[in-house]
């Protein structure tokens, strides 16, 4: 178990609207997910708001046991191996004084340095070019068609890419979606085609987003 003194010194790697992620002070190959103080959590809706309410309420609905069960069913799906190709790995979910702890790989380059965020990527002014961003979010969107994963959030603040001497890789770092999505009736999660469709689309939307940078 992690004090919060422990989690208060640790360094901070960012912050969502629910949560937000450190450097495990034991160790730095680690990200600790913590929920943010439930007053500090954002909402844009009514879905949101109630959301927020089951989190605080029941564990089921909490983000880090949602994310857990998505690891579980993920690994329903596809072995750790292949899951490895192009999502980091999630370890544990502990009990803390500042409420779960999901423990997960820490992507880093082959430097040593904490892999950017996609996000990053796209809004400072990054190396890499719009075409090589796009070739990695196809190969990432083939990898959840040929094994029929349904992760739909593909959001530049879910995925880091990885660099190293071989080139760079797409890494997803947040795969709640695959357990919860956003459909009052997720028919998506039933239907191989409209999976497909989907997530095709979720991929063109965020190539739109990268293409009106810059």
């Amino acid at each position: 178990m992690y004090s919060k003194s422990e989690i208060a010194q640790a360094e901070l790697l960012g912050s969502g609207a629910n949560r937000y992620c450190v450097i495990s002070p034991r160790d730095n190959s680690i990200c600790l997910k913590i929920d943010l103080p439930f007053e500090r959590k954002k909402t844009k809706n009514w879905r949101q708001s109630i959301q927020r309410y089951l989190s605080r309420n029941f564990n089921y609905f909490n983000e880090n046991f949602v994310e857990w069960r998505a690891a579980k069913k993920l690994h329903k799906l596809v072995t750790h191996e292949i899951a490895l190709e192009y999502i980091a790995p999630i370890y544990s979910l502990d009990e803390s004084e500042l409420g779960w702890i999901l423990s997960t790989e820490l992507v880093r380059n082959e430097d040593g340095t904490v892999a950017k965020s996609l996000h990053h990527h796209i809004c400072e002014n990054s190396t890499l070019s719009k075409q090589q961003l796009y070739k990695e979010i196809d190969k990432f969107c083939k990898f959840l068609l040929e094994y029929r994963i349904p992760l739909f959030d593909l959001n530049s603040g879910n995925m880091v890419i990885q660099q190293s001497s071989k080139g760079m890789r797409l890494y997803c770092v947040d795969i709640k979606s695959i357990a919860r999505g956003k459909e009052i009736i997720p028919i998506s999660y039933w239907s191989n085609r409209l999976m497909k469709k989907k997530i095709l689309r979720r991929a063109d939307r965020l190539k739109q987003v990268i293409k009106k940078q810059g």
